[in-house]
């Protein structure tokens, strides 16, 4: 069964360069958008300037506002690639990245990760997370 945050073979054949442009481009399809922040995600785990371009998709303004699927911003699904990818500092971004948001945007992007199959909050030790009624209160850094 496939979910939101599958890898998606039609953006996994696309180089970095043309991910961005779908990324920054505006007035195109908004899931579009997010799946090609989302790859980016997945790709910044070993590249430091790729995660930090990503954290500052993940905090445009825009990004976070525009939705893709339900409550699932662009920002979200940019976070999430992080944690798909996998590594200790995509990890970490991630729930950086996520406790800088609203509260109702902590829990939105809890349950999204959580019915895609992934812990959230992690419990791996890579991240302390405060947890109240299922929402995250507070991420910082182990």
């Amino acid at each position: 069964m496939s979910n939101l945050l599958d890898p998606d073979a039609d953006f996994q054949a696309l180089d970095t360069a043309e991910l961005r442009i779908i990324a920054t481009r505006r007035g195109g399809a908004v899931l579009r958008r997010g799946r090609a922040v989302m790859e980016l995600g997945r790709r910044a785990s070993d590249d430091a300037a790729l995660l930090k371009e990503v954290a500052g998709l993940v905090r445009a303004p825009e990004n976070l506002q525009l939705l893709t699927v339900g409550a699932v911003s662009v920002s979200q699904l940019g976070a999430a690639g992080l944690v798909a990818g996998g590594g200790e500092s995509a990890h970490a971004l991630a729930a950086e990245l996520a406790g800088e948001w609203q509260r109702d945007e902590r829990s939105d992007f809890a349950r999204l990760m959580r019915s895609s199959g992934i812990p959230w909050p992690p419990g791996s030790g890579r991240t302390r997370a405060t947890v109240r009624d299922n929402v995250i209160i507070e991420a910082n850094g182990a």
